[in-house]
């Protein structure tokens, strides 16, 4: 098949000469329609999410500069290497989330989490990098089972077996690995919404729509997927070691502590002493603010 037949093969599915247009007019219309509804109802998170984004982005230019001058450990470079890709994943979840692909933001939220928990048992010596990466596995199926058995201590140590954690803090994980599975496997929290959507209303929409309650919950969850991250950024010391870094990096706490962390949901509530039990997020941040 040559390109005139692979293009006129496209035009047959993609509707015309100009493949897709139609849906994706729909859907860039629904998209802005969307943020539009969430600038007016919900500024703050927006407001949030880009200003987390430019503090992360300026962090890791501190980094940059400064590893050209210093030499690095291999744990030093995998955290540096773990918090480029998460930065681009904080950043397509938050555009995501405010153009409502809710279910979408909550799975990257979910990667977030679970990196965050990575940085923090590498940093509290629950885990070597080698046990982290796999080293020594012999084939896949041994990398997966080397994998899934990390994850496993990782959990149990710094969350199930936690002392430090009230059963507030319990309840409040166990909320937030509720919802982000739910989403994450087989879209079965997307596909309990549209089900929902269809028996109250008789239809459902297939391009994105402002929905406040959804809107909620998923900003919640990216919310506190957000902070964990960001909480790690300190581990970074090694190039991360100056007054106005710390300075600033304590007016990220203020800001995710004083924003939806002020509300009534219980699971956000209970977040600050599972950052303080287990990434070690303390006093001295609040006090360089």
């Amino acid at each position: 098949m040559n390109k005139d037949e692979w293009s006129a093969l496209l035009a047959e599915i993609g509707g015309g000469p100009v493949v897709g247009i139609q849906s994706l007019r729909e859907r860039e219309l629904a998209e802005q329609v969307a943020l539009d509804r969430h600038a007016e109802e919900m500024w703050g998170v927006l407001v949030l999410g880009e200003a987390a984004h430019q503090f992360y982005r300026d962090s890791l230019e501190v980094v940059r500069q400064k590893i050209l001058v210093v030499d690095l450990d291999d744990k030093q470079y995998a955290m540096i290497n773990w918090h480029i890709v998460s930065f681009e994943r904080f950043a397509v979840a938050v555009k995501l989330m405010s153009r409502a692909y809710y279910f979408e933001a909550m799975v990257l939220a979910r990667d977030l989490w679970e990196i965050a928990l990575s940085l923090a048992a590498l940093q509290r010596n629950v885990v070597t990098l080698a046990q982290l990466l796999g080293s020594g596995a012999r084939g896949r199926r041994e990398l997966e089972r080397a994998s899934r058995d990390m994850d496993a201590l990782i959990r149990r140590v710094l969350l199930q077996e936690n002392q430090a954690l009230d059963t507030s803090a319990h309840e409040a994980i166990e909320t937030f690995l509720g919802l982000v599975n739910l989403a994450t496997h087989k879209s079965r929290l997307h596909w309990g919404s549209n089900l929902k959507e269809i028996l109250s209303e008789g239809s459902t929409s297939i391009f994105p729509r402002f929905d406040k309650v959804q809107a909620e919950v998923t900003h919640n969850t990216l919310y506190l997927a957000s902070w964990s991250l960001i909480s790690t950024l300190p581990y970074l010391d090694f190039a991360l070691n100056s007054d106005g870094w710390m300075k600033r990096y304590g007016k990220v706490q203020l800001a995710f502590r004083e924003g939806v962390g002020r509300g009534p949901n219980p699971t956000v509530q209970a977040w600050p002493a599972i950052l303080r039990h287990v990434f070690g997020v303390g006093s001295k941040e609040e006090k360089a603010c």
